[in-house]
């Protein structure tokens, strides 16, 4: 009898030191992905409209409508084990060439509470004919040229 309940309070005594083992689990190791020159950045938080709170739309056949000469905000969260060079805004309108909108660079901004670096990004739309349709892709350049791109589509109301 006192066989069993020795087995019993060795079986108690292991099961609880297995719960205090520390977690295997790194959120920065386990999304970032480290290459030969460096790790690539890592931004997947849905991009919206901030003064709307409204989700931009991800599909050309989706695209979120504005009036010409709009202006909106988006929210880029990102984080990067390599240094970040600079955050660059591409657009193309409708079937044109794509081409560089505005370049910002990279300061600090960690939030505390989204745990990331944040970035407000403005863009006002061009003037055009009503239904044209604009992609902007949204590129984290890391300093050893490793980026991410997110891309939104937008057209003229």
């Amino acid at each position: 009898m006192k066989a069993i309940q020795y087995i019993t309070l060795a079986l108690c005594t292991l099961a609880a030191i297995a719960a205090c083992k520390k977690s295997k689990y790194d959120f920065v190791r386990d999304n970032s992905t480290p290459t030969g020159v460096g790790s690539v950045p890592v931004s997947s938080n849905g991009l919206i409209d901030m003064a709307t709170q409204k989700t931009l739309a991800t599909s050309r056949t989706d695209a979120t409508a504005y009036d010409a000469s709009a202006t909106f905000n988006t929210e880029l969260q990102f984080f990067s084990e390599s240094p970040v060079k600079e955050i660059n805004l591409f657009n193309t309108v409708g079937a044109g060439a794509k081409e560089k909108y505005s370049t910002i660079a990279y300061q600090k901004a960690f939030s505390t509470i989204k745990r990331l670096d944040t970035l407000l990004v403005p863009y006002t739309l061009p003037t055009g004919a009503s239904g044209t349709v604009i992609r902007l892709d949204y590129e984290i350049l890391n300093q050893n040229n490793l980026n991410v791109i997110r891309t939104i589509y937008v057209k003229l109301k």
